[in-house]
């Protein structure tokens, strides 16, 4: 994985009070929640597919179901 230098992230902070273990702790920091944003995201997306599929395969049995029977 490629991860932002200290510097570039002192760029994106612009805080010049902040020290190179500050901004190392910042940058990790948001890799973790990056991280945790793309997963759930992911989860979101795979939970989706399950519904449209299963959505597919209830109209199909619908389509499926005999019409017209008498009791």
């Amino acid at each position: 994985m490629h991860m932002l230098s200290v510097e570039r992230v002192k760029q994106l902070i612009n805080n010049p009070k902040l020290s190179d273990q500050e901004v190392e702790e910042i940058r990790d920091g948001l890799y973790m929640l990056a991280e945790l944003m793309f997963e759930q995201w992911q989860a979101e997306r795979i939970k989706a597919k399950s519904e449209t599929q299963e959505n597919k395969n209830n109209n199909q049995n619908e389509h499926e179901k005999p019409t017209g029977q008498q009791q």
